[in-house]
């Protein structure tokens, strides 16, 4: 197989369940870039949270290896390393308002991107209980940004980049999936059976790394994608090589080329070197 790219996911594929990076799979996406292969981190997280690991391999292997990075499950790119934004889109104004006045009624944590600045409601049925607070703090820390009232910034950045709704009850996750599934204007992923994330309609990984595609001259044939979650479905079904994690959920195993080890065996590591041990070898 002929690769020139490789979109990886982050969490549940390239970090393992302590969210570091093996020195396998390092080694690996280093070898990789010293074949001349880009490296195109793919994630959920939004550029003012990304992780300490994915920043540590940017500095390790330099910006070099790294032309793009797709972020907010799709809703924007960035090239490195100036972080010149090269493509977004947002949920309007008027439903962002919409979505977080429905979120509010919910025991649910809302955290609101705004692309390079993001931040947490500081209101809502999570704020009026002690469970909810409970949650709101261990929460409180995994976040880059302020616990602010959220609807101010709302309009003074005339929409959201995506929303990431962390529920207490599995049951109000599902009810909030079912009503907001029916809203024409957004698009929903999720990141576990608690989590859902909320970006414009039309976005996702997948048509991303297709503007990634047409943007780089890498026909996507020549693009390999490695994910774990629903959220990577686009994206391995578009690639010329999708690859699905051992750890993944069962629907992206039935859509991906092939099944690599999990997150904790350095299955990115074994799928990568697969790919270069068959190009060397021509098939």
């Amino acid at each position: 197989m002929n690769i020139d790219l490789i979109a990886f996911d982050l969490d549940g594929t390239t970090l393992n369940s302590k969210k570091e990076i093996s020195a396998a799979n390092r080694n690996a996406l280093q070898n990789a870039y010293k074949t001349g292969i880009k490296l195109v981190p793919c994630t959920g997280r939004s550029l003012s949270f990304l992780s300490d690991a994915l920043i540590a391999l940017l500095n390790e292997l330099g910006f070099g290896a790294f032309p793009y990075i797709i972020t907010d499950n799709g809703a924007q790119v960035y090239a490195l390393p100036a972080r010149q934004l090269l493509m977004t889109k947002n949920i309007s104004e008027q439903t962002s308002l919409a979505v977080l006045a429905e979120s509010r009624k919910y025991a649910a944590i809302i955290h609101c991107s705004f692309g390079a600045q993001g931040g947490m409601d500081n209101k809502g049925r999570a704020w009026e209980n002690e469970t909810g607070r409970e949650m709101i703090a261990s929460y409180s820390e995994k976040w880059y940004g302020p616990i602010v009232d959220l609807e101010p910034l709302i309009r003074w950045n005339c929409g959201v980049v995506k929303f990431s709704v962390v529920f207490h009850d599995r049951a109000e996750f599902q009810e909030a999936v079912d009503k907001f599934s029916a809203w024409p204007e957004v698009e929903l992923a999720s990141g576990d059976v608690k989590s859902l994330e909320i970006m414009a309609r039309g976005i996702h990984k997948g048509e991303t790394l297709r503007f990634v595609s047409e943007h780089s001259g890498i026909p996507m044939n020549r693009i390999m994608a490695i994910g774990d979650n629903y959220n990577d479905m686009e994206m391995i079904r578009n690639a010329g090589w999708g690859v699905a994690m051992g750890n993944a959920v069962s629907e992206l195993k039935e859509t991906a080329d092939w099944i690599t080890l999990t997150n904790d065996e350095d299955g990115l590591a074994i799928a990568v070197e697969k790919m270069l041990s068959e190009t060397k070898t021509g098939n």
